[in-house]
């Protein structure tokens, strides 16, 4: 690490020693409303994802099930056995895959977050007019306020259920420089945040039909 880095660091952790409770305070509010805001639009990803991935499945069931309706494949190349097997394979992965999609009840949460930060969004507008509006204010007054918007943030932690770690950590990546985070580490979060986000889905919808192909043809062969 080079010299002016290392003095960068230091000084970049001594200011942060030398920061008030309003400030600790004010990076909280701030990084915990971003927080919130990224795990709505997570969820309101995921929900349309869920959505598309079931479609996708049931239009593969009924394709399947249509190639034995209108006689596409010949019974002398392709065992209709492995027809059957395919369809209730799709079945069964799309009842069981819907009741676990549905039972997370994406939309709810995705709203509940939105709302969340909104609550947080004007406390942390409250705490930027004190600090950039109020001329000089006594530190009775400063405490007195500290004291409220602690209490306020609080509240409303305690009223709404707490975001996953990747929503945290997508704050800070969109945050890279004030993080000091490097491209690498930046890469790693959107990595992360991609295979616990839409992995399983983008896996669901492009592995089937390659699969159901690849038996069709080693069949025909």
């Amino acid at each position: 690490m080079s010299k002016k880095r290392t003095l960068e660091k230091k000084k970049s952790y001594k200011d942060y020693l030398d920061k008030t409770f309003l400030e600790e305070l004010n990076y909280k509010i701030w990084s915990t409303k971003g927080s919130r805001f990224n795990a709505s639009k997570r969820l309101r990803k995921v929900a349309d994802l869920s959505n598309l991935c079931l479609s996708m499945l049931s239009v593969y069931l009924i394709a399947v099930g249509l190639l034995s309706v209108y006689n596409i494949y010949s019974t002398e190349t392709i065992d209709e056995n492995l027809i059957a097997y395919s369809i209730t394979c799709l079945s069964i992965l799309l009842l069981v895959f819907g009741q676990i999609e549905n039972a997370k009840d994406f939309g709810t949460k995705a709203k509940q977050f939105h709302t969340c930060g909104l609550e947080l969004s004007k406390l942390y507008n409250d705490l930027r007019i004190f600090k950039t509006l109020k001329e000089k204010p006594k530190l009775n007054e400063k405490k007195e306020f500290a004291e409220k918007i602690s209490d306020k943030y609080e509240r409303i932690l305690e009223r709404h259920e707490n975001h996953e770690p990747i929503d945290h950590n997508m704050f800070k990546a969109l945050k890279a420089d004030y993080h000091e985070l490097s491209k690498i580490d930046v890469y790693k979060i959107k990595a992360d945040y991609y295979i616990k986000t839409s992995l399983i889905y983008h896996t669901l919808i492009i592995l089937p039909p390659i699969i159901i192909v690849g038996l069709l043809i080693k069949t025909d062969q």
